[in-house]
Protein backbone atom coordinates (compact mmCIF):
# COMPACT_ATOMS: atom_id res chain seq x y z
CA UNK A 1 0.00 0.00 0.00
CA UNK A 2 1.15 3.80 -0.73
CA UNK A 3 2.22 6.22 1.94
CA UNK A 4 -0.68 7.77 0.75
CA UNK A 5 -3.33 5.32 1.52
CA UNK A 6 -2.13 4.20 4.66
CA UNK A 7 -2.24 7.77 5.37
CA UNK A 8 -6.23 8.14 4.21
CA UNK A 9 -6.65 5.08 6.60
CA UNK A 10 -4.98 6.36 9.66
CA UNK A 11 -6.77 9.45 9.52
CA UNK A 12 -10.27 7.65 8.83
CA UNK A 13 -9.15 6.01 11.83
CA UNK A 14 -8.32 8.72 14.39
CA UNK A 15 -10.97 10.59 13.06
CA UNK A 16 -9.25 13.68 12.11
CA UNK A 17 -7.71 15.18 8.82
CA UNK A 18 -5.18 13.63 7.00
CA UNK A 19 -2.67 16.36 7.44
CA UNK A 20 -2.90 15.55 11.57
CA UNK A 21 -1.42 12.17 10.82
CA UNK A 22 2.52 11.59 11.73
CA UNK A 23 4.17 8.65 10.27
CA UNK A 24 7.89 8.41 11.76
CA UNK A 25 10.16 8.40 8.94
CA UNK A 26 12.22 5.47 11.10
CA UNK A 27 9.34 3.27 9.95
CA UNK A 28 8.19 4.20 6.70
CA UNK A 29 9.11 1.00 5.37
CA UNK A 30 6.38 -0.57 7.68
CA UNK A 31 4.18 1.81 6.43
CA UNK A 32 4.48 1.22 2.82
CA UNK A 33 4.09 -3.23 3.58
CA UNK A 34 1.13 -2.19 5.54
CA UNK A 35 -1.85 -4.25 3.50
CA UNK A 36 -5.56 -3.57 5.59
CA UNK A 37 -6.56 -1.68 8.16
CA UNK A 38 -6.11 -4.11 10.65
CA UNK A 39 -2.03 -3.61 9.52
CA UNK A 40 -2.48 0.14 10.29
CA UNK A 41 -4.20 -0.47 13.62
CA UNK A 42 -0.92 -2.49 14.45
CA UNK A 43 1.07 0.49 13.13
CA UNK A 44 -0.47 3.13 15.52
CA UNK A 45 -0.10 0.43 18.79
CA UNK A 46 3.52 0.31 18.05
CA UNK A 47 3.80 4.49 17.62
CA UNK A 48 4.70 4.78 13.94
CA UNK A 49 1.79 5.84 13.01
CA UNK A 50 0.46 9.05 15.45
CA UNK A 51 -1.90 11.94 15.54
CA UNK A 52 -0.68 15.56 15.96
CA UNK A 53 -2.03 17.46 18.63
CA UNK A 54 -4.90 19.75 18.36
CA UNK A 55 -3.90 22.80 18.31
CA UNK A 56 -6.32 24.94 20.53
CA UNK A 57 -6.45 28.88 20.78
CA UNK A 58 -3.55 30.97 21.37
CA UNK A 59 -6.12 33.27 23.35
CA UNK A 60 -9.83 32.86 24.18
CA UNK A 61 -10.10 36.77 24.60
CA UNK A 62 -11.80 38.47 22.11
CA UNK A 63 -9.63 40.97 20.68
CA UNK A 64 -10.29 44.16 18.08
CA UNK A 65 -12.79 46.65 18.81
CA UNK A 66 -9.79 49.66 19.51
CA UNK A 67 -11.73 52.25 17.84
CA UNK A 68 -11.94 55.79 19.35
CA UNK A 69 -14.94 55.67 20.80
CA UNK A 70 -13.81 52.46 23.24
CA UNK A 71 -10.85 53.99 24.71
CA UNK A 72 -11.33 55.61 28.27
CA UNK A 73 -9.09 57.99 29.40
CA UNK A 74 -7.97 61.63 27.56
CA UNK A 75 -6.97 61.06 24.35
CA UNK A 76 -3.47 62.46 23.86
CA UNK A 77 -3.41 65.27 21.17
CA UNK A 78 -0.62 64.35 18.58
CA UNK A 79 0.26 67.64 17.72
CA UNK A 80 0.46 68.80 21.66
CA UNK A 81 3.04 65.87 22.20
CA UNK A 82 4.94 66.88 18.94
CA UNK A 83 5.09 70.15 20.39
CA UNK A 84 6.02 69.01 23.72
CA UNK A 85 8.89 67.13 22.66
CA UNK A 86 10.19 69.04 19.66
CA UNK A 87 10.25 72.18 22.54
CA UNK A 88 12.21 70.23 24.78
CA UNK A 89 15.06 69.02 22.32
CA UNK A 90 15.14 72.69 20.87
CA UNK A 91 15.68 74.26 24.70
CA UNK A 92 18.20 71.15 24.93
CA UNK A 93 20.00 71.71 21.70
CA UNK A 94 20.79 75.59 23.02
CA UNK A 95 21.70 74.08 26.82
CA UNK A 96 24.27 72.22 24.75
CA UNK A 97 25.41 75.44 22.87
CA UNK A 98 25.57 77.90 25.93
CA UNK A 99 27.62 75.38 27.92
CA UNK A 100 29.94 75.23 24.66
CA UNK A 101 30.07 71.07 24.44
CA UNK A 102 28.32 71.81 20.94
CA UNK A 103 29.66 73.98 18.27
CA UNK A 104 28.45 76.75 16.54
CA UNK A 105 28.88 75.44 13.34
CA UNK A 106 26.97 72.10 13.91
CA UNK A 107 23.86 74.24 15.60
CA UNK A 108 21.84 74.33 11.74
CA UNK A 109 22.04 70.80 10.54
CA UNK A 110 20.76 69.75 14.20
CA UNK A 111 18.07 71.71 14.35
CA UNK A 112 17.10 70.23 11.00
CA UNK A 113 17.27 67.36 12.14
CA UNK A 114 15.57 67.84 15.43
CA UNK A 115 12.63 69.34 12.99
CA UNK A 116 12.34 66.60 11.13
CA UNK A 117 12.07 64.34 13.71
CA UNK A 118 15.00 62.42 13.53
CA UNK A 119 15.74 62.53 17.62
CA UNK A 120 12.75 60.49 19.43
CA UNK A 121 14.17 62.02 22.47
CA UNK A 122 16.66 63.62 23.83
CA UNK A 123 18.87 60.83 25.14
CA UNK A 124 18.52 59.37 21.25
CA UNK A 125 19.50 63.00 19.97
CA UNK A 126 22.49 62.97 22.57
CA UNK A 127 23.33 59.25 21.56
CA UNK A 128 23.97 60.41 18.03
CA UNK A 129 25.82 63.95 19.02
CA UNK A 130 28.51 61.13 20.64
CA UNK A 131 28.73 58.96 17.78
CA UNK A 132 29.02 61.86 14.99
CA UNK A 133 31.81 63.44 17.38
CA UNK A 134 30.11 66.65 17.66
CA UNK A 135 30.12 66.08 21.87
CA UNK A 136 32.89 64.75 23.68
CA UNK A 137 32.26 60.88 25.07
CA UNK A 138 32.44 62.04 28.54
CA UNK A 139 30.04 64.86 28.22
CA UNK A 140 26.96 64.31 31.02
CA UNK A 141 23.96 67.10 30.49
CA UNK A 142 23.47 68.48 34.30
CA UNK A 143 19.77 67.62 35.50
CA UNK A 144 18.07 70.91 36.31
CA UNK A 145 16.75 70.98 39.79
CA UNK A 146 13.04 70.93 40.33
CA UNK A 147 12.13 74.08 42.46
CA UNK A 148 8.39 74.32 43.25
CA UNK A 149 6.67 77.37 41.94
CA UNK A 150 5.98 79.48 44.62
CA UNK A 151 2.09 80.43 44.15
CA UNK A 152 1.16 84.06 42.91
CA UNK A 153 -0.57 86.58 45.25
CA UNK A 154 -4.18 87.19 44.16
CA UNK A 155 -4.63 90.33 42.93
CA UNK A 156 -7.88 92.17 43.83
CA UNK A 157 -9.83 93.51 41.27
CA UNK A 158 -10.07 97.53 41.03
CA UNK A 159 -13.59 99.23 41.41
CA UNK A 160 -14.77 101.72 38.96
CA UNK A 161 -15.43 104.94 39.63
CA UNK A 162 -18.58 104.54 39.43
CA UNK A 163 -18.97 101.67 41.67
CA UNK A 164 -16.76 103.40 44.39
CA UNK A 165 -19.07 106.15 44.54
CA UNK A 166 -22.49 104.16 44.88
CA UNK A 167 -20.51 101.99 47.29
CA UNK A 168 -20.17 105.60 49.73
CA UNK A 169 -23.48 106.23 48.76
CA UNK A 170 -24.70 102.58 50.43
CA UNK A 171 -22.65 102.56 53.14
CA UNK A 172 -25.16 103.16 55.91
CA UNK A 173 -24.95 106.17 58.42
CA UNK A 174 -24.64 105.62 61.92
CA UNK A 175 -27.64 104.88 63.96
CA UNK A 176 -30.23 104.85 60.37
CA UNK A 177 -31.95 101.23 59.68
CA UNK A 178 -30.95 99.48 56.61
CA UNK A 179 -33.83 98.36 54.48
CA UNK A 180 -34.04 94.27 54.60
CA UNK A 181 -32.08 92.66 51.57
CA UNK A 182 -34.22 92.21 48.67
CA UNK A 183 -36.98 94.65 50.31
CA UNK A 184 -35.72 97.62 49.01
CA UNK A 185 -38.65 98.58 47.16
CA UNK A 186 -41.04 97.19 49.66
CA UNK A 187 -42.81 100.74 50.19
CA UNK A 188 -43.64 102.34 47.43
CA UNK A 189 -45.60 106.34 46.82
CA UNK A 190 -49.08 104.81 44.74
CA UNK A 191 -47.98 106.07 40.97
CA UNK A 192 -44.15 105.61 41.51
CA UNK A 193 -42.51 103.73 39.50
CA UNK A 194 -40.48 101.03 40.72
Amino acid sequence: MTIVTVRRLAADIFNVGRNKVRINPDGLKEAEGALTRSDVRGLIDKGIITKAKKQGRASTRRTGRTGRGRRKGTPLDSKAVWMQKIRAQRRFLNMLLDTGALKNEARRSIYGKVKSGIFRNKRAMLLYLKEAGLVAQSFEPVKAEYKKPEPKPKKQKPLKAGAKAEQKKEAPKAGAESPAKGHEHATHVKGEQR
